[in-house]
């Protein structure tokens, strides 16, 4: 035995003491069962039975089987590979058991290892039985059975299959009436004087059935396993949920519907946040366990995730917008202002996260950003070829009077930057091309000489005219 197989059994009795309920609950008062309420019949086989013609067993009306995958004492059933490849090529749904000689938990533990060893290249679409009859199990007290029999279905169970236990009716009147997992009983009459979770009753090992030479077992199947065991999809179990495909329990990821799921290493689906070993990070529907994609929004937060489920960071382009999930804060998406490390100045929507561009008007002051969303400052000309300022500092478009670069400027209430002659509070100004205010200059403005004065007034010039003292004649 590997030492994995060893420390799974000795995992495996942490989970014993657990799941001792399953094995514990009370037994009803005993019962008759009847061919009246089966649901279908099917046979068990072994080597003793030979070579088995599956076609035949179908077309004999049976639904299912029961195949011995063999014992600790005697190995593989030389017929096992056979019998469980023939029966479902003709349809039957098939279970394997294996014959007990466990009379402690650890060997039970064993057994179970070596099922799941002997199945594992084989779809086992129905029930794994533990077999417990033998005489090695006669002089066990009850509390001993159960405990072999709960160490044994555990690992089943853990390893995503549907245990059950197979005894005589006596066995279990007498000696296991408190086994908690699913029941086939053996007893061979014309009714099953028990009815304790009998989910199938062998009632006779004496039947006749077409492909089967000689005699063969054949059992009342009571229980429905359609929706418990199934080929893929997902089934509910103790409070969690699992996966299957080709009838065998999924771990890890698992493409289905169009989306993707994740499954724990006992099998179950995993919900809410999740970080696999490469650290990335995933965000599974507490609903159905399905992948976040694109932008979601979860518990008031805003997060993107790739095709793949990756939770993302940064800069995120979306139908030609521009997101940014902050990294320091878990990947949120960024609303408002924010800085990068370059000292660059971004803002986004506070509706939807987007990145703005161009000119904007936020909380009643003008800015405007690049397109790639850097806030601008300075002297700037715009589209509408009028030049706009914008003040460094806070990016806001300034109105009004402003100085930048050594230069006195003045914006219109449209943030235009003016030049030329310009009328300001009832005042003549002069603003040259660059929109510098002009000062200490003589000006000739439409055939008028102006002076601005170092306040930048402009003041007319009016010329001198040379006249005569009053009354004197100009010489001839």
């Amino acid at each position: 035995m590997t030492k994995q197989c060893k420390a799974a059994i000795r995992r495996v009795f942490a989970l014993v003491l657990a799941v001792a309920a399953l094995g514990m609950m009370p037994a009803r008062n005993a019962l008759a069962v009847t061919q009246n309420g089966a649901i279908a019949q099917g046979i068990d086989v072994s080597k003793h039975n030979g070579a088995v013609n599956w076609g035949q067993v179908a077309a004999s009306g049976m639904k299912f089987t029961f195949i011995k995958v063999g014992s600790t004492k005697s190995g593989v059933d030389p017929q096992f590979a056979a019998n469980i490849t023939g029966a479902q090529a003709a349809g039957l749904k098939t279970g394997v058991y294996i014959y007990s000689y466990a009379v402690t938990p650890e060997q039970a533990a064993q057994e179970a290892q070596l099922v799941l060893q002997w199945i594992e290249p084989y779809a086992v679409n129905y029930p794994i039985v533990f077999d417990i009859e033998d005489k090695c199990h006669k002089n066990l007290s009850e509390q001993q059975l159960i405990n072999i029999v709960n160490a044994f279905c555990t690992i089943i169970d853990a390893a995503g299959y549907y245990p059950m236990v197979y005894s005589n009716k006596n066995m279990f009147v007498g000696k296991m009436s408190i086994v908690g997992w699913d029941k086939w009983v053996a007893q061979y009459n014309d009714t099953c004087e028990y009815d304790n979770n009998v989910c199938f009753w062998q009632y006779t090992s004496s039947g006749k059935i077409g492909g089967v030479s000689g005699n063969v077992d054949v059992n009342y199947q009571y229980k429905d396993y359609s929706q418990l065991i199934i080929p893929e999809g997902f089934v509910a179990h103790n409070g969690g949920v699992r996966f299957y495909r080709n009838w065998k329990m999924q771990k890890g990821w698992v493409d289905f519907n169009n989306t993707r799921y994740y499954l724990d290493g006992a099998g179950n689906m995993v919900v809410g946040w999740f970080t696999d070993a490469a650290n990335n990070t995933y965000y599974l529907s507490p609903t159905d366990g399905s992948i976040a994609r694109g932008q979601c929004q979860i518990d008031g937060a805003d997060y993107y995730f790739t095709a793949d489920g990756i939770k993302m960071a940064g800069w995120v382009a979306v139908n030609d917008r521009k997101f940014y999930y902050d990294p320091v804060a878990g990947g949120n998406m960024k609303r408002e202002w924010m800085s990068d490390e370059q000292g660059n100045f971004y803002y986004f929507d506070k509706t939807d996260g987007h990145m703005l561009t161009g000119a904007q008007v936020i909380d009643n002051a003008s800015y405007l950003f690049s397109p790639d969303g850097i806030r601008m400052g300075g002297m700037i000309a715009r589209e509408d070829g009028s030049s706009y300022y914008y003040d460094p500092a806070t990016g806001m478009m300034l109105t009004g009077w402003f100085e930048t670069a050594g230069k006195t400027c003045f914006a219109d209430e449209a943030g235009h930057v003016v030049t030329g002659a310009y009328e300001i509070n009832g005042q003549p100004y002069y603003f040259d091309e660059t929109g510098a205010l002009v000062r200490n200059q003589v000006l000739e403005l439409n055939g008028i000489t102006y002076t601005a004065s170092p306040e930048g007034v402009l003041i007319p010039v009016v010329a001198e005219v040379l006249e005569g003292e009053e009354g004197t004649q100009p010489a001839a």
